[in-house]
């Protein structure tokens, strides 16, 4: 699959994939794996919820006004972005 904005879209396809999982387990995994709340570091969970946050949602409203925003403002600024880091990188790999 290609598509003109890799990581937005790629972004926005994961979130929903999360807020469907969420749905379907009545919210228990947007509460226990994707909302960050005060836990111990020995939790193994939390490390999931550190970087899995970003992708819950709490309801339809709440996704479809962030994804709003973010399909909007998002592949201008990564086609902008994103061609002039892949470049440095290569640079960097060279």
């Amino acid at each position: 699959m290609q598509y003109n904005s890799p990581v937005i879209l790629t972004f926005f396809l994961l979130s929903l994939g999360v807020l469907f999982l969420g749905q379907y387990t009545g919210g228990w995994t947007t509460t226990h794996l994707f909302s960050v709340y005060r836990s111990s570091l020995k939790d193994p969970l939390f490390y999931i919820r550190l970087f899995g946050h970003v992708l819950g949602h709490g309801s339809w409203d709440h996704f479809l006004n962030n994804m709003l925003l973010l399909l909007v403002v998002g592949p201008p600024m990564e086609e902008k972005y994103y061609l002039r880091i892949s470049k440095q990188v290569n640079i960097i790999r060279e």
